[in-house]
């Protein structure tokens, strides 16, 4: 992104004057071309009596060198001193022409005397107001300097036709009383030109400004656009704090910027993101808030502002900062919802005061760097909060289960023990069911966080969906052959293939299965139908069972909700299959949809992308 400084450059005349030194040469081949057909048709037409030969030569040696001036007019830099002086020296130069012009078309009172006003009024459109005064005040001495030497005998050669050299009542004027008036003209000129060329400078002014203040709003909309997308893409704090401090220099046009973090203790502040500065000063030490003050007050919710970095009692590394050059600063701080969390510095080459506005853009930049650090915290723990969840739930599966098993053990062969009665019997057969409860309930848990781990994408394997389905439709085959359901599976012969973890495929099928078999009565009827549509793979799981009521239908799949229709069958069930199946399908990129009417059945369909090996789509 192009720096931006905040000073408005003060180029009305500078911004165009490249352009305006080219017209001003293209007006002079007019110029010159215009001597020569003048001299022509004033000699063959009008027929006054003027020195062909030195008038040809005037008009050829104003387009000759008139051509150097374009030469050199493409070899500098639009740099405006150098264009001013190029003005200067064109001017000088037709001057010397329109002297020896004026010498032999009638010397001072000959009409080309005019021409001086020419002149001036482009010097109004050229340069400053002072030199157009300067510019009129030569072409008076110059014409000045023409008149003495004619009351001294020196005359134009040859002498013009008085009648057409002169309107009728200027003739008969003295040359000195002449010389006046036209300096009086060339004054006029001069004031009129420079005055409507000041109006328009004033307004071009104003535009620029105006244009200026849009670009460094689209500019810092820009940057907030930018660092806002990275803020929400990336948990990577250190690559969005760096281009916060980028943006922050360059939007301010300063030397450099860096952003400074409380450590853990919170007494010492760290880099968080840097620009501009040197590795020596970055690794000058830490900054010991204490000894900070200007850290302090900024932390304390003020803006800071400091004209002499170097001379400022506040700063703790003085003499560093000095050495790096840095001599105006900015600071404010980094305010979070959690409340201060760091400084923002900007600094300046040159002594600088920062304007309130960029006061208020370096804030915004820093509530954006605040945002990125405590969302980059809160996924952190997050992240902390998932991994001690699912050890939690690993360390509930060991330690609940071993002893778990035993108990079904003992309950297993306290039948065989001896005689028992039936009140007997039935405790030994709901405490059974009571455990069997309890394995589901830890395998669900399980799922669930499986489900919600972290992806990874260098475990993901190519699974060929109807291996994957095997063991899946032979436990439902089994299930439904016991329970008296009729079941089917209908898969294509192509292997379809997906990209993802086999373990999880296998839990979002056994479980869409395992629940139809259940809620599904004797002589009912679940069918599984796998099939291809463009790049996706469809599978439907149908059951003609009892079905989910319209305002349950939602509620199954946020975990721990069971129907009332499936609680009366009798039938055991934690209320967390389809909410972990629905994380497992949009985990892998697919879409979930339920289809129900209570007591018609219910059906599930589940569409997931399908993996083209790289050597199949190549």
């Amino acid at each position: 992104m192009t720096a931006f400084p905040v000073e408005l450059a003060l180029i009305p005349i500078e911004r165009e004057l490249q352009e305006r030194v080219t017209w001003f040469i293209r007006l002079r081949w007019l110029a010159g071309a215009g001597i020569l057909l003048g001299t022509w048709v004033a000699i063959f037409f009008v027929g006054l009596q003027l020195p062909a030969w030195p008038m040809i030569a005037i008009g050829l040696s104003v387009l000759v060198y008139n051509g150097f001036f374009e030469l050199y007019r493409r070899q500098i830099e639009a740099e405006p001193r150098s264009l001013k002086r190029f003005v200067f020296a064109q001017i000088g130069v037709d001057w010397m022409a329109l002297v020896v012009l004026i010498h032999y078309s009638g010397g001072i009172r000959s009409p080309v005397s005019l021409a001086f006003a020419f002149h001036l009024i482009i010097g109004a459109i050229l340069l400053s107001p002072r030199a157009c005064y300067v510019l009129a005040a030569c072409a008076s001495l110059l014409l000045g300097t023409g008149t003495l030497l004619e009351s001294l005998g020196l005359k134009p050669l040859p002498p013009v036709q008085e009648s057409l050299t002169l309107p009728p009542g200027l003739a008969d004027l003295p040359g000195f009383h002449y010389w006046i008036v036209l300096s009086g003209f060339f004054l006029v000129t001069t004031f009129l030109a420079t005055s409507i060329t000041a109006r328009l400078r004033e307004k071009e002014e104003a535009l620029y400004s105006s244009e200026q203040a849009v670009e460094r709003a689209y500019q810092e909309m820009q940057a907030l656009y930018q660092i806002g997308q990275v803020v929400n893409s990336t948990l990577d704090t250190k690559e969005v704090l760096g281009l916060i401090a980028e943006h922050a220099a360059r939007l301010l046009g300063r030397k450099a910027c860096f952003i400074r973090l409380f450590d853990e203790s919170g007494t010492r502040l760290y880099i968080g993101g840097a620009y501009g500065l040197s590795e020596e000063y970055l690794n000058k030490g830490p900054v010991e808030v204490s000894k900070s003050l200007i850290d302090l007050e900024a932390l304390s919710g003020g803006v800071i502002q400091v004209l002499e970095v170097a001379e400022d009692p506040r700063f703790q590394y003085r003499e560093e900062a000095r050495r790096e050059g840095l001599r105006s600063v900015l600071c404010v701080p980094l305010s979070g919802k959690s409340g201060v969390l760091g400084v923002i510095r900007v600094y300046s080459a040159q002594p600088h005061e920062f304007s309130e506005q960029e006061q208020h853009l370096l804030l915004n930049l820093a509530n954006l760097g605040a945002v990125a650090i405590e969302n980059a915290r809160a996924y952190a723990e997050l992240e902390a909060l998932n991994r001690e969840r699912t050890w939690f739930a690993r360390m509930t599966h060991h330690q609940l289960r071993a002893p778990l098993a035993a108990i079904q053990g003992v309950l297993d062969a306290l039948p065989y023990a001896g005689d028992l009665n039936e009140k007997q019997l039935d405790l030994i057969a709901r405490s059974s069911r009571r455990i069997t409860d309890t394995f589901d309930m830890i395998r669900d848990l399980l799922d669930l966080a499986a489900a919600q781990r972290p992806l990874e994408d260098e475990a993901r394997e190519q699974v060929f969906l109807q291996e994957a389905l095997r063991r899946a439709i032979e436990t439902a085959r089994e299930r439904a052959g016991t329970k008296g359901v009729d079941f089917s599976a209908d898969l294509p012969k192509e292997e379809l293939a997906l990209l993802g973890y086999a373990a999880d495929i296998d839990r979002i099928f056994s479980n869409l299965l395992d629940n139809a078999i259940k809620y599904t009565p004797v002589g009912g009827r679940v069918t599984l139908l796998v099939k291809r549509e463009n790049g996706d793979v469809r599978v439907e799981v149908s059951d003609t069972g009892i079905g989910i009521s319209g305002e349950e239908q939602e509620k199954v799949f946020e975990g721990f909700y069971r129907t009332q229709t499936a609680k009366a069958t009798g039938e055991i069930g934690t209320g967390l299959g389809l909410s972990i199946v629905k994380r497992l399908v949009e985990r892998w990129g697919g879409s979930m949809t339920l289809r129900s009417s209570q007591g018609k059945g219910t059906s599930f369909t589940i569409v997931l992308p399908v993996h083209e090996p790289a050597s199949e789509s190549s």
